[in-house]
């Protein structure tokens, strides 16, 4: 019998990674965040200048700013 092992290698869309988002729950959503903190730390700068990249965009448009707003308003933590 031969067996064969292939590897499939592949880079997901900025769409199926934002589908996959929305199909998360709050607590796998909330995990993705602390994840990107966490990865964050590592790097040169802080996240605001990722932040600051993001915003000056051109592909951003006025739907995804609002949206980067509502996550703004709805992140400060609760009493």
């Amino acid at each position: 019998m031969i067996k064969r092992i292939e590897t499939l290698t592949f880079t997901p869309t900025t769409r199926e990674i934002a589908q996959e988002f929305c199909d998360m729950g709050g607590d796998e959503q909330a995990e993705i965040f602390n994840e990107i903190a966490i990865i964050s730390k590592g790097w040169p700068s802080p996240f605001c200048f990722q932040a600051q990249s993001i915003t000056d965009s051109k592909k951003l448009t006025d739907d995804g700013r609002k949206i980067m707003s509502v996550i703004g308003e709805y992140s400060s933590k609760q009493p």
